[in-house]
């Protein structure tokens, strides 16, 4: 299982990665219990994102349902937290995802589950950890953040490597991480966290696997998290199962808290797009066309989750498991009711990060090349960066000049549209 399958895997709304090791073990459970899973378009540990025989696939993720409802727990030591710590440089702090606002603000999360702070571009960063949220080395723990600006923020965490996982937690801060919230969630899973704005998000918790088939609780809160309650359970177990047990998930998008879409990969001859009217309670599969040339036959593809701008203009990124590893970025104008395919960017098995900063401005890395869009993906060109960007894990810009890339745990800086790029421990110094 390689880098980019993670990325692509647990790839929430908010882009985040999983640390390599973590990764790692996962994926070798998984490999070794493939023998009777579904084929795979790209090895064993795909093809069904799950493959994995229902015994050891809940040996390693499906985790069992904890509590009695959902509330709000005081964090272990409830009185007024300090000042975020003293600045950190990039270069002792390898980082697992970064959430960059604008030229200066961002948020970030080490490798080992430290969540950071940035008002300088990522030069040097605070540690705002919530206090008592679980640390360990990499790979101990997953952490999804998501964020609407520098005072609002939202982190989801899951421990690995137990068979009996403890329920997932939320963090939230509304002060910039001078103090933390926990909500008390009561459910498990590898979770993935989004929201539309301060009041309004979404947690997806996978759960557990089955041939082709991935269990999974979609939680939703409408208070910026203090209460979140499960609205749809896509496990074969519910009293009523909904369609979007099949597949394996890779993440999840809304346009508005009621139109919203589930992305992943199945072995059948369409691509996978599950699309709900309601808030997540309903669900139905939407057809997209294939672009001419391209086939989603037998698991050949896989959608990413979209991004909206606004309630009409998205974005829905697909790849193509076919010769020269397209990607292909479908456009609705119509709030997602039909998606129409735009010019393929093929870079091969390095394309692996991507970037949309609006509907027309799009970015995608190559390894040894940055692609960009101006018009939505009808039109690519392509530039040679003045470093390497193999093993690229994130790409993050948020203007036509301004973006980020985390390389190896290494933070990177361009303000030139991708063409040269620096060390954020350069920026520091």
């Amino acid at each position: 299982m390689n880098e980019r399958e993670w990325q692509d895997r647990y790839r929430p709304l908010s882009r985040v990665a999983l640390p390599e090791t973590s990764k790692e073990r996962i994926g070798r459970a998984l490999r070794s219990a493939s023998a009777g899973g579904a084929p795979s378009p790209r090895g064993t540990a795909r093809g069904g994102w799950w493959v994995a025989a229902g015994a050891v696939a809940a040996a390693l993720l499906v985790i069992g349902v904890v509590g009695h409802g959902l509330g709000v727990e005081p964090l272990a030591h409830p009185k007024p937290q300090p000042k975020p710590g003293p600045a950190l440089t990039i270069a002792r702090t390898p980082l697992q995802s970064i959430d960059m606002l604008g030229a200066s603000d961002g948020w970030a999360v080490t490798q080992t589950g430290k969540v950071l702070l940035t008002a300088d571009g990522g030069a040097a960063w605070q540690d705002v950890t919530p206090p008592g949220m679980p640390q360990g080395t990499p790979g101990s723990v997953q952490v999804s953040i998501a964020s609407t600006g520098p005072q609002h923020a939202w982190v989801a965490v899951a421990t690995t490597g137990s068979p009996n996982l403890p329920p997932a937690r939320v963090y939230y801060t509304t002060d910039g991480g001078r103090s933390w919230h926990r909500a008390a969630v009561h459910k498990s899973g590898m979770p993935q966290i989004g929201f539309l704005n301060d009041r309004t998000g979404f947690l997806l918790l996978h759960e557990g696997a089955a041939a082709g088939s991935e269990a999974v609780l979609l939680l939703s809160t409408s208070d910026g998290g203090a209460h979140w309650q499960v609205v749809a359970d896509g496990r074969p177990t519910a009293q009523n199962p909904p369609v979007i047990f099949g597949g394996d998930k890779s993440g999840f998008g809304f346009a508005n808290p009621q139109h919203g879409w589930l992305t992943g990969n199945w072995a059948a001859s369409s691509i996978l797009l599950y699309a709900t009217l309601d808030g997540g309670k309903a669900w139905h599969v939407q057809n997209l066309p294939l672009p001419a040339g391209l086939t989603a036959q037998g698991g050949s593809a896989e959608s990413l989750p979209p991004v909206f701008f606004g309630q009409r203009g998205g974005v829905l990124p697909v790849r193509f498991f076919a010769p020269g590893q397209p990607l292909v970025f479908y456009q609705t104008t119509d709030g997602g009711k039909t998606w129409s395919p735009t010019a393929p960017v093929s870079g091969g098995q390095n394309l692996a990060a991507y970037s949309v900063v609006n509907p027309s401005l799009l970015f995608v890395s190559g390894g040894t090349k940055v692609y960009r869009s101006s018009d939505g993906g009808r039109h690519w060109t392509a530039v040679e960066p003045n470093v390497s960007l193999h093993g690229v894990t994130q790409f993050d810009f948020t203007s036509a000049l301004d973006g980020w890339a985390v390389v190896n745990g290494r933070l990177l800086r361009s303000t030139d549209g991708g063409k040269s790029w620096q060390s954020a421990a350069t920026l520091a110094q």
